[in-house]
């Protein structure tokens, strides 16, 4: 077996990759259908979790997401920059909250049905008992990979 065929094996084999493709194929699902308001899947996300909740600290949000701080921060700097969210002083001065604008609400009352959309292509293309399968899987997955190890976990 030459190295190339051994190492899409050994790829093949190996359950990260395989969730990452998969994850990357439906996420480009998700952009087709949000990219009319021009959002990515990762920026309705957050918006989402916004426009649901009391104003967050970037850190919370980050926890609640299960992104690094760093990423959460480079994620919302368009949105931001948009006027579709800013950033307000915390109580302690050292932390700061993200608000949701007026147009931030508005973009996300426009973004819902298109999300609605992608997720319905999903389902139609998987299949009802598979997608909620794989909603299962994925759940029970999630929460068997903190219970071991803890300490791995980060924000």
């Amino acid at each position: 077996m030459s190295e190339p065929e051994a190492g899409h094996n050994w790829l093949k084999g190996c359950t990260c990759f395989r969730l990452r493709r998969t994850a990357r194929r439906m996420t480009q699902v998700y952009d087709h259908h949000l990219a009319a308001v021009d959002l990515t899947l990762t920026q309705y996300s957050l918006l989402a979790n916004l426009v649901r909740r009391e104003p967050p600290s970037v850190h919370a949000l980050a926890a609640l997401m299960g992104m690094d701080r760093t990423t959460v921060t480079r994620t919302l700097k368009p949105l931001i920059g948009r006027g579709l969210l800013r950033l307000e002083a915390g109580a302690d001065r050292r932390s700061r909250h993200i608000v949701v604008s007026p147009a931030g609400q508005a973009l996300w009352d426009q973004a819902k049905p298109l999300w609605r959309a992608a997720q319905t292509e999903i389902e139609t293309r998987l299949g009802p008992a598979e997608t909620a399968d794989l909603h299962r899987l994925l759940d029970q997955s999630f929460a068997r990979l903190g219970e071991e190890h803890p300490e791995m976990l980060r924000p």
